[in-house]
């Protein structure tokens, strides 16, 4: 269902520790940015009308993939963004869900600690926040024209 908002309406499907990194990183873009903790909620805010999905690994319970499969089926249009925040992973084992969140639909992933490694966190927010920007170009959002 589209909306009638102006701005970009950008769900942070996330751990409540992660919300505030989010919208730190994402503050640039001047979206609505609705936080959801569980994917009932998330469902429901879908419903409501998204132009774009941010979620976490750890998000309900590490249920990441579940979302992303869930969206895939039944709003394929809305871009999925996946991100690793506050997790400690194996190298391995982040690679992986990465690569399975591609295989369900995901249009990027970023992985803010290692990119915040050999940089500021700054660097690794722009990078998250110019991702975000990127597809909320590509499903025609009038104020990111």
């Amino acid at each position: 269902m589209p909306h009638a908002s102006p701005e970009p309406r950008v769900l942070l499907a996330c751990t409540q520790e992660a919300e505030e990194v989010l919208r730190r990183a994402l503050y640039p873009l001047e979206a609505v940015l609705i936080p959801v903790h569980d994917i009932p909620g998330a469902l429901r805010e879908v419903e409501s009308g998204i132009d774009l999905v941010v979620c976490t690994l750890l998000f309900d319970e590490s249920r990441m993939l579940d979302l992303a499969a869930r969206l895939a089926r039944i709003q394929p249009h809305i871009p999925f963004v996946c991100c690793r925040i506050l997790s400690d992973l194996p190298v391995h084992t982040l690679e992986a869900a990465f690569a399975a969140a591609g295989y369900v639909g995901a249009v990027a992933t970023v992985d803010m600690p290692h990119t915040a490694h050999g940089a500021e966190l700054a660097r690794a927010e722009e990078l998250l926040c110019g991702a975000v920007l990127g597809h909320l170009h590509d499903v025609g959002h009038a104020s990111m024209s």
